[in-house]
């Protein structure tokens, strides 16, 4: 039987505040180091410049986007934790527990393959790739030290785009779809469903 919408956004929202406070606590370190903390000032001066009409938005850009790049190189530790916890907390969690998370388990659904086998990892892989943002993370760790400033910006900003785009099909195709599949279901070839545990 297929999850209703309403319990997978509730587990949902329970595995993000689990996450959520994961990330949390190391953002919390990072922003406190002195590299972070100046680019930051520097970014409010560039802003307040431009805001002021002191410089031109070609200048503004430029050092707006080699700030930015910046304190994403600074912060490179933190962007592959996060990649490391999605993939421990949406894919390898729920391969040793039985296609579960926290959130899942509370409102006994999980993630099973579509024809009702066990959940692969690469099967976890694509999902996570699509809903959240693992694609898009990648993506911008590897175009941080390949791409100049500017580009980096461009690329970055078309990528977030793109991965808000991806979450809104998903979530309208659950809501809308009579197999309640979203797109991160049907190109890993999985379905939520409910469970007696």
């Amino acid at each position: 039987m297929k999850a209703e919408f309403k319990k997978r956004l509730a587990a949902y929202i329970i595995d993000l505040i689990i996450v959520g406070l994961l990330i949390g606590m190391v953002v919390m370190i990072k922003e406190k180091d002195p590299k972070v903390v100046q680019l930051r000032v520097d970014e409010n001066i560039v802003n307040e410049l431009y805001a002021s009409g002191e410089i031109k938005f070609g200048d503004y850009f430029e050092r707006r986007t080699t700030i930015d790049q910046q304190i994403d190189q600074e912060c490179v530790i933190y962007m592959i934790y996060n990649i490391i916890l999605i993939i421990f907390y949406f894919v390898l969690l729920p391969y040793f527990w039985n296609g579960q998370t926290v959130g899942k388990k509370a409102f006994k659904i999980k993630v099973t393959s579509s024809n009702e086998n066990k959940i692969t990892i690469t099967a976890l892989l694509i999902r996570n790739l699509i809903i959240n943002g693992l694609g898009y993370m990648i993506m911008i760790l590897l175009f941080l030290y390949l791409l100049p400033n500017e580009m980096y910006f461009v690329f970055e900003s078309i990528f977030s785009f793109l991965q808000i785009i991806l979450v809104i099909i998903s979530v309208s195709m659950i809501l809308y779809r009579r197999d309640k599949k979203g797109l991160h279901d049907i190109l890993s070839g999985t379905k939520v469903c409910n469970c007696e545990r």
